[in-house]
């Protein structure tokens, strides 16, 4: 099966981006903590029923660290039970192994703007048999969406990442409230294309989990719909070329330094599930069917704010109501 009409999906994707949107989704995040999480969370998912797509892009040269894990049981112990711990390849040919990874995007989509740093771990998911990438923590001075909470706050206010006409990358991104933190500065002049091992870039990409402390009691694996060639390529960057200045990212059960680094050097276009929606990939096949079909819709409502908005007036005139009658029982009880 082929892909249809790239130009299409990728006008499809920046449409769902509503720059207004996101503004006033970050807007009311204020106000969350005034709402109980549960509600919240259901407030999230009827709001995603109504637009079950989230248009969101990938700027150019975001960079893939890869580390060999040094305890493997350990591991083993973060993932949910549906999980097994999988060794991977990030390049075709390259020998398998068991891997924590992290990727540092510029991303802007319907509901986040800024700089996401993800980390990861890579299983299989037992139920479906497929290669899945498994959310380990996101540091970010955006939005961040976990199945926990719903909608997490931004953590890293001052998180930086950019490149300059030397080829060189700096990343400087720490938690506001704990030690977490990477800083490192690399180039990528000596990075040779190569092709990334498709099982974990692309079908990887349609099974999306989290460990469990990210998790509910319910945290179905996501997908994301894109162009399988769109990780076709991607610089293998010389580990040396990379020179990490501060890391309290990786975890104590993986190794310190990297062994793999990989970086994509141009835009990438994806549509996402919003929370509590699924779309079932079963392989590469289905994937592209369904970026076909998206490519052809013709009014896609991006992710919107607009029930929340109503929920936070109703709250705001309900609430001196509520103040008014409680004072006049105490006056009758008086």
């Amino acid at each position: 099966m082929k892909i249809q009409n790239e130009e299409k999906f990728i006008k499809v994707v920046e449409n769902l981006i509503d720059p207004a949107e996101v503004q006033t989704l970050f807007f009311f995040q204020g106000f969350k903590k005034f709402l109980p999480k549960s509600l919240f969370k259901k407030l999230l998912i009827k709001t995603s029923k109504k637009t079950p797509h989230i248009g969101f892009v990938i700027e150019p040269y975001s960079l893939f660290l890869f580390f060999k894990i040094k305890d493997i049981e350990k591991a083993k112990s973060l993932l949910p039970e549906r999980y097994e711990l999988m060794k991977a390849s990030i390049f075709e040919g390259d020998e398998p192994d068991y891997y924590f990874g992290f990727g540092t995007l510029n991303t802007r989509g319907s509901t986040f703007w800024g700089i996401r740093l993800e980390s990861y771990l890579i299983a299989k998911d037992t139920e479906t048999g497929l290669l899945s990438w498994i959310f380990f923590d996101i540091l970010s001075n955006t939005i961040i969406a976990v199945p926990s909470e719903g909608i997490a706050n931004p953590n890293s206010k001052n998180a930086i990442f950019t490149t300059s006409s030397k080829g060189d990358i700096y990343i400087d991104i720490k938690d506001d409230k704990t030690d977490r933190q990477v800083a490192l500065k690399g180039n990528i002049t000596n990075g040779k294309m190569r092709r990334p091992d498709q099982e974990l870039w692309v079908t990887g990409n349609t099974s999306i989990g989290h460990i469990k402390d990210l998790t509910d009691y319910n945290d179905d694996p996501f997908a994301v719909i894109f162009d399988p060639a769109e990780v076709a390529n991607a610089l293998d960057i010389p580990t040396e070329d990379i020179s990490l200045k501060k890391n309290t990212l990786v975890p104590d059960f993986a190794e310190q330094e990297p062994s793999k680094v990989a970086c994509f050097p141009f835009t990438q276009h994806y549509i996402a599930d919003s929370p509590g929606c699924r779309t079932y990939i079963k392989n590469q096949d289905d994937l592209i069917a369904n970026y076909n079909k998206m490519a052809k819709l013709e009014d896609v409502k991006t992710f919107s704010a607009k029930t929340i908005k109503k929920l936070f007036i109703i709250g705001i005139l309900i609430s001196p109501l509520v103040s008014i009658f409680l004072f006049i029982l105490l006056i009758l009880k008086g």
